[in-house]
């Protein structure tokens, strides 16, 4: 590839942190990916824009990654397109696979008193542990678990970028884990 081809270029100015190459790569590159975000997305093409701003995102945090030697940048973009497409649809499987295993996994806690007590003991916890995370963390965990929100739900809700709110989800189950854990109780 000649050293003044488009993608060279492209390349050296990302890694320069130029703010413009990423504005006109979006602009050149951001219909195809969207494109095929939305195609392999299928069912799920509501992510479709989150794979996109996953994707530039990535070449601005790691401009480094693309190589121009290797192929042209639209090629780069649409293979990492298609890599995050298919692990957000693997991702959706796998949790509608774990929900409806759950449902058939429910019991009748009525009929089992210990296991009332236990429930109920359990409950009482996470609502403890609940109430003693950030404001913010709970407040996103409560949306997204007891009013069934998706995190993009979630992200508009709280005016928040939904990478915000993610974190702030993550961040505050795994300090709820701990907690429960703590104290003996299974989370």
């Amino acid at each position: 590839m000649p050293e003044d081809s488009p993608d060279r270029i492209w390349s050296k100015r990302l890694v320069a942190g130029d703010e413009n190459a990423l504005r006109e790569a979006y602009r050149d590159h951001a219909p195809a990916v969207l494109g095929l975000a939305t195609r392999v997305l299928g069912s799920f093409g509501g992510q479709a824009e989150d794979v996109l701003q996953d994707v530039f995102v990535r070449l601005w945090e790691h401009p480094d990654h693309f190589d121009p030697a290797r192929g042209r940048l639209r090629s780069y973009l649409l293979a990492m397109t298609h890599s995050r497409a298919v692990e957000r649809v693997r991702a959706e499987d796998s949790q509608r696979r774990r929900l409806e295993a759950a449902g058939n996994q429910l019991v009748d806690v009525a009929t089992d008193p210990t296991r009332a007590l236990t429930t109920l003991d359990s409950r009482s916890a996470v609502q403890r542990v609940l109430a003693d995370l950030p404001s913010e963390q709970r407040i996103a965990i409560e949306m997204a678990y007891y009013r069934g929100l998706s995190y993009r739900d979630v992200a508009i809700a709280l005016a928040e970028p939904e990478g915000t709110v993610r974190y702030r989800i993550r961040a505050g189950m795994q300090k709820m884990r701990a907690a429960l854990q703590a104290e003996e109780v299974s989370p």
